[in-house]
């Protein structure tokens, strides 16, 4: 019935391939979830530098008016001066 599995050197063969598939498949497991989250990690990054950059601009923007000039970047588009999306830092 089991002619495959009847000898000394099947059975190991069977027991090592069966390892080696779980081992593959932890080392996979592992590997994917790093990069999940690195992948995370970057989005987060490129929003914080994007927010940051908002800032500057928004800091620009409050110093020209502190000192009497008129600033430069136009309020009409959605740029430093609209707070929407703005989250001060923790």
């Amino acid at each position: 019935m089991f002619d495959f599995a009847m000898g000394q050197n099947s059975l190991a063969s069977l027991v090592l391939c069966a390892l080696s598939a779980l081992l593959f498949l932890l080392v996979w497991f592992f590997v994917s979830r790093a990069s999940v989250r690195a992948n995370e990690q970057i989005a987060l990054l490129h929003e914080i530098a994007e927010q940051q950059r908002q800032q500057t601009e928004l800091l620009k923007v409050l110093a020209a008016q502190a000192k009497g000039n008129t600033p430069t970047v136009e309020t009409e588009d959605d740029s430093a001066l609209s707070l929407r999306g703005f989250i001060p830092e923790r």
